[in-house]
């Protein structure tokens, strides 16, 4: 004899469908607690994506800002190289220049001297007035030399130096005391204080006890 519900059903079938009812509630329970794991996996995943996004634009961006930089900072490079080459060129051209003036003043000078040569050697002089052109000559041509800084090397009767003397000869002396420059083959001359050519000499020595 079966039993019967309130409502016409028998309990056991009333259970039963209580069961499925219970069992429906659980599964959408966890499809729903799927669905919301899911939905926050794919708002971490949109988010994710965002920040990668945003870094490569925030990279691309200071690659683009350091190519300008280097553009810039070679094209400054070569505005500063041309520069140089052409100041380099400008400062040899002014210095060819400056060489060149000078040279041609020197050789002016020079010309001047060969007018009195050419003078002295036209002229129908005795010894003693020939002798005294070209003494005047050798003055005026040692005080050209003399303005553009060349001097002689005194020598006779002054104590032999190598850096000024150049010994070619050497004899003993009693009359010195330590070796001296007694004459003169060729004069020596200075040049801005520095020796362009020694003055070759004989030398007295000291004559031993």
């Amino acid at each position: 004899m079966q039993m019967k519900s309130e409502n016409g059903k028998c309990k056991a079938c009333a259970s039963d469908m209580k069961t499925e009812c219970n069992m429906t509630t659980e599964g959408n329970d966890a499809c729903k607690a799927t669905t919301r794991s899911d939905t926050a996996e794919e708002v971490a995943t949109r988010e994710t994506m965002a920040g990668e996004v945003e870094a490569r634009e925030g990279l691309e961006e200071r690659l683009a800002e350091t190519e300008a930089k280097a553009r810039e900072n070679w094209n400054m490079y070569l505005r500063a190289l041309a520069d140089l080459n052409n100041y380099q060129r400008r400062m040899a051209r002014d210095l060819a220049f400056h060489i060149r003036s000078g040279k041609k003043d020197m050789i002016l000078k020079l010309l001047a001297v060969v007018d009195d040569m050419e003078r002295a050697l036209a002229a129908e002089a005795d010894y003693g007035a020939l002798r005294e052109g070209v003494e005047m000559i050798l003055r005026k041509l040692l005080d050209i030399l003399a303005a553009e800084g060349v001097a002689p090397i005194e020598a006779v009767g002054l104590p032999f130096d190598p850096k000024f003397h150049e010994a070619v000869a050497a004899c003993e002396d009693p009359k010195v005391d330590t070796d001296t420059v007694v004459e003169e083959f060729r004069r020596g001359y200075t040049y801005e204080d520095e020796v362009i050519r020694a003055t070759m000499a004989r030398v007295a020595r000291p004559t031993n006890a």
